[in-house]
């Protein structure tokens, strides 16, 4: 069984993250076990029953927040249709049976029809966006809450982009990168610019839970926002 796993992940091959089946460990080096990113999530959305998940990658944080208590269905969202065959293909070993993977171009899908939720969690998306607050814009109407964590750009690399916000633009991998967004380039916006595009999308109580300033890919924050 085991070398016959092996044999069916390294079909799916590369991977990004690490899946544990039956006690193995398989796919990628990154464990998202123990994501502190989750556990701010729930202490954000403690009575988040329907999530909707945006940018899946290969399910990783999916199946950590369906198995939590309470969880009665994660909607998860992923541009890359190679992504969703690996996160079904795990999906079907780890028999989660309340969660959906969708093939979604967030660069420029409209969200309204896919109903309303209690939370959405949106962990490493924004940073890859040409245009991230156009998917803000979306996202007061689909759930009160909404938790991110991002890189954004620190104020003294950041350039007045031609509408008023202030950001960085970022230099992507492409369609064919795994970890890179679906365009060429992405904005990073600076940290206020963000906190105004969520305030001007309608969510009134903006709270940064945490800001990493020190880490290696750039500052990175996390963000719990509400309607009321």
């Amino acid at each position: 069984m085991r070398s016959d796993l092996t044999s069916e992940f390294a079909k799916l091959a590369p991977w990004v993250f690490q899946f544990r089946i039956d006690g193995h460990d398989y796919g990628g080096a990154i464990s998202a076990a123990g994501d502190v990113r989750v556990e701010r999530f729930f202490r954000f959305a403690p009575n988040a029953a329907n999530i909707l998940e945006l940018g899946a990658l290969e399910g990783a944080h999916t199946f950590i927040l369906a198995g939590r208590p309470g969880v009665k269905r994660v909607l998860a969202l992923e541009g890359r249709e190679v992504n969703l065959r690996k996160a079904r293909f795990v999906q079907e070993l780890l028999r989660v049976e309340n969660a959906e993977f969708l093939q979604t171009n967030l660069e420029e899908g409209d969200l309204a029809a896919l109903g309303k939720f209690d939370a959405v969690f949106c962990s490493g998306l924004l940073y890859h966006l040409p245009e991230p607050w156009h998917l803000i814009e979306q996202l007061p109407a689909i759930a009160p809450k909404l938790f991110i964590w991002t890189h954004y750009a620190a104020e003294s690399e950041a350039q007045i982009l031609p509408d008023g916000r202030r950001g960085k633009i970022h230099f992507e991998g492409g369609v064919d990168e795994p970890l890179s967004g679906m365009s060429s380039t992405a904005t990073w916006l600076t940290l206020e610019s963000l906190i105004r595009s969520l305030t001007t999308s309608g969510y009134v109580s903006v709270h940064v839970i945490h800001n990493d300033l020190t880490h290696a890919n750039g500052p990175a924050v996390t963000i719990g926002a509400t309607i009321n």
